[in-house]
């Protein structure tokens, strides 16, 4: 499968130069997962062949994304309360940040994607009912 963008261009993206902590196959896992959700999302009229280049820096940015969430979920899992006599280690505010970097990179992405995406894909902000009495008889 082509995707609209490269392992090189997400580790250019978010200035991840170190291959040992976050190997080329976490970053593929995560551009297939992007790649997958936009192609659910775009617009039919939308050459995928070759793709405008704002479609290619959205896919980094929601692969970015997805890497970031997994780091996280590696962070989170590795993470352990040590006490040593009366002193305690908590944990770090690591996952915390890479899962404020990951909400960051989502949102740019389909900012940057929103105009090649189906008129019905985007999220609507609430729903609104009429409101309905839920104790009792309505007008006591």
């Amino acid at each position: 499968m082509d995707y609209f963008t490269s392992e090189s261009a997400v580790r250019e993206r978010f200035h991840l130069p170190d291959e040992d902590s976050i190997p080329d196959s976490l970053i593929a896992l995560s551009i297939g997962d992007a790649h997958r959700t936009i192609l659910r999302f775009l617009e039919p009229g939308v050459d995928t062949g070759d793709p405008p280049h704002d479609v290619a820096r959205g896919e980094a940015l929601l692969a970015g994304a997805h890497l970031f969430r997994a780091l996280a979920a590696r962070e989170a899992f590795d993470q352990q309360r040590r006490v040593m006599g009366r002193q305690r280690i908590e944990e770090s505010a690591r996952f915390r940040s890479l899962r404020e970097t990951a909400a960051t990179a989502e949102a740019e992405a389909w900012v940057v994607l929103a105009p090649f995406l189906g008129v019905g894909t985007r999220r609507a902000p609430a729903g609104v009912t009429d409101t309905k009495p839920v104790l009792g008889k309505e007008g006591r």
